[in-house]
């Protein structure tokens, strides 16, 4: 049954529309401009807390930290993969799947994370999974249709013509332009509270460098083996063809807020065994200062002293290698300024070289994707302040923007909710009949008096918000027909009538008495038309049917229509 408009009923809406804009905007994907992405668990890496067909809702986060679950576009394998990070090696992530006993070989980036763990659904991505089906999707579609369809077969017109409205269609309009006033200004008052609760300004985004190396390596050659007399970069060195190999670095920092960049850098010389541990460092400079943005440097390292120092380990300790590693280390660290926050940082180049007594070859580090270039990202803070601004959908607006509009909105739907508001009361000011629409338009059904059914028992209500009552309660309507400057509001429901009646009066019709009982009847002219007479009594009536011709009316054309009591 439809329920007449109150307040209640907007402000549920207002809340059911705010809600499904926050719902939106939190759960909105990042292929429609959101921050969140949904990834369906498709292996058995991440078991047992992750079994397949689990639904894994991420978010973007602005840092991730060892033990986060996070999901990143691996290229080599064309696919999506979860997994939680367990280490840090410079700008990389190192990540490994619970149940795996190794570590992913591909280490991603910040940029290249798609997001951390923020809901975990078991099982509900086995239903997405059935839904890509087409067969699938399109008869869930016509059974949601179908469902829908269902609520909205519209129930048969009642026959004969309905009253015309006092007002036509204007009092609907005050209706529905108070709904929608009070509806946009509690859209608007909960925009200002999310507005004013965030502050007009925040800490300025970290300052992003980048601090880069280029490695080149040159040693004597000879032309027979060689293409010319020198050895250049990424070509293989014999200890046996030359001893010394020369070692070139270059070193830049980018960054368009440093300022003031200096430091120090020294090259070193590691050889090592990786399957045993051993190592040994050997200094190749002196510790140099550097300013500036980018310096470059040179050393030599003698190679057949390495391969003698190999040689005195297998002598005197017996370990027996097929091969040995020899890494050049530029040891720099970093200082600079970025408005006026003191910046230190430092960065570890390697330069990797496979080598036995015959030969040494370059070798590409596992964190590289270049064995002669390396990078590393890097960020510091920012002291100063900045507009505040949030992202919805990929608009980001300051807060102070926001509040504002929140603030006019909030305004202009209060202004036009107190002037409907006026408008309204001066109507039900006009008309008792009016008041009564606005009200209850939604129990209200106009009908003619020969569509009242007879019933046993009326009964007289004071007022008409005992009416309303009674049909909300029986779970029915309210009959509205007027006779002339008379309305008649009633309820039936189990042979009983239930009615409330007031004059709107008549200009140039007396007002009827109080007290006063009258018989109103239709009779006929010469022209055929029905004429209404209403004939005062002293006494009760009975014996009169609510629609009927009386049983002791001497006139045929005299029908009685109601017993009426003002």
């Amino acid at each position: 049954m439809a329920k007449p408009w109150n307040l209640p009923v907007v402000i549920i809406n207002a809340i059911l529309v705010v809600s499904l804009a926050v719902i939106w905007i939190t759960f909105a994907p990042t292929n429609l401009g959101g921050q969140v992405s949904y990834v369906i668990v498709n292996g058995v890496s991440m078991e047992p807390g992750f079994q397949l067909g689990d639904l894994t809702i991420l978010r973007k986060a602005s840092d991730y930290q060892i033990g986060d679950v996070v999901t990143y576009h691996d290229s080599k394998m064309e696919a999506y993969v979860i997994h939680r990070i367990i280490g840090v090696d410079q700008n990389h992530f190192v990540l490994k799947g619970d149940n795996n006993s190794w570590v992913d070989a591909y280490h991603p980036t910040h940029e290249e994370i798609i997001g951390k763990l923020w809901i975990y659904i078991p099982k509900l991505g086995r239903t997405f999974t059935w839904l890509r089906s087409p067969l699938n999707l399109a008869l869930s579609i016509v059974l949601l249709g179908g469902i829908l369809m269902a609520g909205m077969v519209a129930k048969p017109a009642r026959h004969g013509k309905s009253k015309t409205n006092l007002f036509g269609n204007f009092d609907g309009m005050l209706e529905g332009g108070l709904y929608t006033c009070g509806l946009f200004a509690l859209v608007f008052l909960g925009l200002s509270i999310f507005a004013f609760i965030r502050p007009l300004t925040r800490t300025a985004e970290k300052f992003q460098y980048q601090q880069e190396s280029q490695f080149s390596y040159s040693a004597t050659g000879t032309p027979v083996i060689y293409d010319t007399n020198v050895v250049r970069s990424g070509e293989p060195v014999f200890p046996k063809l030359t001893c010394f190999l020369n070692i070139a670095f270059t070193y830049n920092v980018l960054g368009d807020q440093l300022q003031g960049v200096s430091g120090s850098y020294q090259l070193i010389a590691r050889v090592m065994d990786e399957q045993s541990g051993w190592q040994r460092t050997i200094p190749m400079n002196q510790s140099t200062a550097f300013s500036g943005n980018s310096f470059f440097t040179t050393s030599t390292l003698d190679i057949c002293q390495t391969v003698a120092l190999v040689n005195i380990l297998k002598q005197e300790t017996g370990l027996r290698a097929n091969s040995y590693t020899l890494e050049i280390i530029p040891q720099v660290i970093m200082t600079a300024n970025a408005a006026g926050n003191q910046i230190t940082d430092s960065f570890e180049p390697r330069l990797v070289f496979r080598f036995d007594e015959v030969h040494f070859s370059l070798s590409t580090p596992k964190d590289q994707d270049d064995p002669l270039h390396s990078s590393k990202q890097g960020s510091a803070d920012n002291l100063s302040l900045e507009a505040n601004r949030l992202s919805i959908l990929g608009w980001e607006p300051t807060v102070w923007s926001i509040r504002m509009i929140a603030l006019f909105g909030m305004a202009l739907s209060l202004g036009g909710f107190l002037f409907l508001g006026s408008r309204v009361f001066a109507t039900t000011q006009q008309s008792q009949e009016a008041l009564i629409r606005l009200r209850y338009g939604g129990l209200l059904v106009n009908v003619y008096e020969r569509d009242l059914a007879p019933a046993a028992t009326l009964i007289d209500v004071t007022t008409i918000d005992e009416l309303a009552k009674l049909a909300e309660r029986h779970n029915t309507v309210i009959l509205h027909m007027t006779l002339n400057f008379l309305h008649c509001y009633l309820v039936q429901c189990n042979g009983i009538t239930y009615r409330y009646v007031f004059s709107a009066g008549k200009r140039g019709a007396p007002e009827i008495e109080p007290a006063q009982r009258q018989v109103i009847s239709y009779v006929k002219d010469v022209n055929g038309n029905n004429r209404m007479e209403v004939e005062p009594v002293e006494a009760e009536l009975f014996g009169y049917a609510i629609d009927g011709r009386s049983a002791s009316a001497e006139d045929p054309d005299t029908i009685i229509l109601r017993k009426i009591r003002l």
